[in-house]
């Protein structure tokens, strides 16, 4: 089984990261306990990479895209909606929180979004930014 061999290896390679982050984002996305042998349902079919459109809409639903005309207006009332991402990040989600803040600009939501030259790891750096502006927003900081 992939999961045993996948415990057993002393390092683990890229592509087994994938497929863990698939299985982990199946589990909270499209449970399913009657699917043997995770008891979750997987948006593509294994044998042919076709997507499994019931299930696809499942993960849509926990889409932040697909979820943000339903909260705008709870959006609207936060003081402070702050979005950063990397432009060189390794699942793309710099093209997801671009469609995103599009949205959030069409919906007249106000946030601030920022871009840096890098990717999802190894990011603490932007801390800089974005503790202070979210100690501010809680009143924590003065200015």
């Amino acid at each position: 089984m992939w999961l045993q061999a996948f415990e057993a290896k002393r390092q683990k390679k890229h592509d087994d990261l994938l497929v863990l982050n698939v299985l982990g984002m199946a589990a909270a996305y499209s449970p399913n306990p009657d699917t043997p042998p995770f008891g979750i349902d997987l948006p593509c079919d294994l044998e042919t990479g076709a997507f499994r459109d019931e299930v696809w809409r499942r993960w849509l639903e926990h889409d932040p895209l697909c979820m943000l005309e339903e909260h705008a207006d709870a959006l609207r009332a936060a003081r402070l909606l702050y979005l950063d991402c990397g432009i060189r990040d390794e699942w793309h989600l710099h093209l997801g929180a671009r469609l995103f803040t599009r949205r959030l600009r069409e919906l007249g939501i106000a946030h601030e979004y920022e871009e840096f030259d890098d990717g999802h790891m190894n990011v603490s750096y932007r801390y800089d930014v974005s503790l202070p502006k979210l100690g501010r927003a809680l009143g924590a900081v003065a200015g």
